[in-house]
């Protein structure tokens, strides 16, 4: 695959959400006609719509490993780790809409391709489960599977913040992280504390 312009990658992008629940039935020419990409130039730049979808899963799943890198500050507690990295994950679902739920939708697809399944991982996996460990080292987190608790946070928080992009229309990623985060940390935090 060629590397595709940003003006392209953005209108392909914002086409995306058309097609969040039907993929399989999408064809190039629906693509060209949602995102105002030529459809030669479609074919210029992937060999095929699972090509075209490769790239809308890892572009949204690098923006996220940006936002969840940016605010998993090292120097502060573990607890205000998890929060930053829990509103990050809200944020940029609240942001880009259209894309989590192609990502969310596509999630089978997106476990045959081994660039997104790694994506999947560093974007959300690997930095959670570094949170975990060091929160279980210093006594403030139980001991856990680290990827299957990784793995459940990222499915709550993703599947939280699409139900109030859909039900409610919009999401407060501040709002949702205040409710979210304490029921996630009443059930990590180790037995007998308070």
């Amino acid at each position: 695959m060629r590397q595709v312009p940003e003006p392209m990658a953005e209108k392909l992008a914002a086409a995306a959400g058309g097609f969040a629940s039907s993929w399989d039935d999408v064809r190039i020419d629906d693509i060209a006609a949602a995102s105002g990409v030529p459809r030669a130039t479609l074919y210029y730049y992937f060999s095929s719509k699972e090509e075209i979808l490769g790239f809308l899963l890892e572009r949204v799943l690098n923006d996220l490993a940006s936002a969840v890198a940016t605010v998993d500050d090292e120097t502060e507690p573990v607890p205000q780790r998890l929060r930053a990295v829990v509103r990050a994950q809200l944020a940029h679902l609240g942001d880009n809409p259209a894309l989590a739920q192609l990502l969310t939708s596509n999630l089978g697809k997106a476990s045959k391709l081994p660039d997104l399944a790694a994506a999947i991982d560093r974007a959300f996996h690997r930095p959670v489960r570094r949170l975990l460990a060091v929160g279980a080292e210093k006594g403030l987190l139980r001991q856990v599977d680290p990827d299957l608790a990784a793995t459940a946070l990222y499915g709550a928080v993703t599947v939280v913040g699409l139900r109030q992009l859909v039900f409610e229309g919009n999401l407060d990623a501040d709002a949702v992280t205040a409710q979210l985060v304490p029921m996630f940390w009443s059930g990590l935090k180790p037995d007998g504390a308070l």
